[in-house]
């Protein structure tokens, strides 16, 4: 799996993982998240539009994320989930959990500072 870190507008960075989130992967891409916030930034899209597939312990690295961004002022939202990664959401009952956009590009106006 490969992971782009970028940054997107207005301070809101973006985690793109590409392929499947497992086991070996999920650690990838918590040391990206965390190097994220680790430098201030707090505010963050993980684009899913080229993952194919999450384990549970990539969800779980989703949701420490997001409550470790919340906990220093930002979030951490969700774009782009294909439909069998829709699926897993909604089965592991995370689409609550996760404010989820379309695109990265309405995530982005969604975290832009008030």
């Amino acid at each position: 799996m490969t992971i782009h870190v970028l940054p997107l507008a207005d301070d809101v960075w973006a985690v793109k993982p590409e392929g499947r989130i497992n086991v070996p992967t999920a650690r990838s891409l918590e040391e990206a998240l965390d190097g994220l916030f680790d430098e201030g930034r707090t505010r963050v899209v993980v684009d899913l539009a080229e993952a194919s597939y999450i384990t549970s312990l990539g969800l779980k690295t989703l949701l420490v994320a997001q409550r470790r961004a919340r906990a220093l002022g930002g979030d951490v939202h969700l774009a782009a989930l294909g439909p069998r990664m829709q699926e897993i959401f909604e089965m592991a009952g995370f689409e609550q959990l996760f404010t989820v956009h379309p695109t990265a590009a309405e995530a982005v106006e969604s975290l832009k500072p008030k």
